[in-house]
């Protein structure tokens, strides 16, 4: 008989040990156990434990906040999976799961995402592949010579206020779904470290006005003769923000070669003087997953035109969100209800998740076998309720 419920400080040693046997790194073991933990943190660390007390498996459920449709929103990022080798056929991760997705959605959480090792395996409770990363690499000196240049720049070393970073961090995520609203320990580990102690490095750009309107982080690092700087996080609230790194970045004759995940709405391929000048490689990111249908499919922009649909929504989980919801608009507000009413669109949870978020449009949905479609009649308005929308999810974990 098994056990799921959060794990005591004094299991945290097993849990570390599993970590570095699945993560394969090695740890000391006299730093198995942290010399403390707050308890909002311990509580986020879950376990599948034997009837011996051994534990079989674990995760990290950590509790953030994120954007979407405007709104704030509960939001948990499932990171630090772990099971034994020698029991993986015990079902441990699938037990905390389905204990724990419901425990979340009751509890207010609105939406879920994870760095998957296998995106089949977490398909299995209802994530879908939602992100896809952009990683762009560059020279400097392939960047125009007319992008627009910042009034002002500092460098913001880390014991130091962030020079506005924050503020200029909000306001771009303001309208982007699944931007996390970073705690003040996510800033720090962010921030951290110098030039000359870990080839750190922080900056912050102005206007005339001597207003924020960028920033950006990023480490560097060398590979023969070539440094390569990978930018770990940017930033901006303007087009002319944006352009202020780029043309910043063109003035670093110390860097051979600039590395960056691209922002969804970032057009690289137009800052340089020849796209050929860009290797481009697009990977597979992070799965998501809604946890309350209802709030989720509330909070969607409506369509300008009015009509409605029914979606019947199928969770493996979640029991709540099964059923059908009839989603109707007036071309300016959106309202949803449950319904007996005949379905227009049946989904997975999965594929539901990833029509919410923009990962594909409704007919990219159909295609995958993610959504059926039942009755044609109502299906513009469906279009334009899944539509394009902005989303930026880069924060690990």
């Amino acid at each position: 008989m098994t056990e799921v419920r959060g794990l005591k400080m004094e299991e945290l040693a097993a849990y570390n040990k599993l970590s570095s046997i699945c993560f394969t790194y090695c740890v000391k073991t006299e730093n198995l156990t942290p010399n403390e933990m707050s308890s909002e943190k311990l509580r986020q660390y879950r376990g599948c434990f034997d009837e011996d007390g051994t534990l079989l498996g674990g995760m990290i459920l950590l509790d953030m906040n994120c954007r979407f449709e405007g709104n704030t929103c509960r939001f948990f990022g499932v990171g630090g999976v772990v099971t034994d080798p020698a029991e993986r056929r015990r079902g441990a991760i699938r037990q905390i799961f389905e204990a724990d997705l419901p425990r979340m959605y009751e509890e207010g959480f609105v939406l879920s995402a994870l760095y998957p090792f296998s995106h089949e395996f977490y398909r299995k409770f209802g994530y879908e592949l939602g992100i896809l990363r952009h990683t762009m690499k560059f020279s400097p000196g392939s960047l125009r010579k007319d992008l627009h240049r910042a009034a002002a720049i500092r460098r913001i070393l880390s014991d130091e206020p962030d020079g506005g970073m924050k503020q200029v961090y909000e306001r771009y995520m303001a309208d982007k779904n699944l931007g996390i609203l970073r705690s003040d320990e996510q800033w720090k580990e962010l921030r951290g470290g110098t030039p000359w102690e870990n080839q750190k490095h922080s900056y912050v750009l102005y206007n005339e006005a001597d207003e924020p309107i960028a920033y950006w982080i990023g480490t560097m690092s060398k590979g023969g003769d070539e440094s390569l700087l990978s930018i770990d996080d940017l930033a901006y609230v303007s087009r002319e923000g944006m352009e202020a790194i780029f043309a910043m970045l063109r003035s670093m004759n110390e860097v051979g070669t600039v590395k960056l995940v691209a922002p969804q709405d970032m057009p690289i391929r137009y800052l340089v003087a020849d796209p050929y000048h860009v290797d481009e490689e697009c990977i597979c990111g992070g799965m998501v997953r809604i946890v309350n249908v209802e709030q989720v499919l509330g909070m969607l922009p409506a369509p300008a035109l009015t009509g409605s649909c029914t979606v019947e929504v199928s969770d493996g989980q979640i029991a709540a969100n099964n059923g059908r919801f009839t989603i109707s608009g007036d071309g300016e507000t959106l309202t949803v209800t449950r319904t007996e009413n005949a379905p227009d669109l049946r989904c997975t949870i999965g594929g539901l998740s990833a029509l919410a978020v923009n990962a594909m449009d409704l007919q990219q949905c159909l295609d995958a076998r993610l959504a059926e479609l039942v009755q044609p009649d109502n299906r513009r308005f469906m279009a334009e309720l899944f539509r394009a929308r902005k989303q930026h999810l880069h924060n690990y974990f």
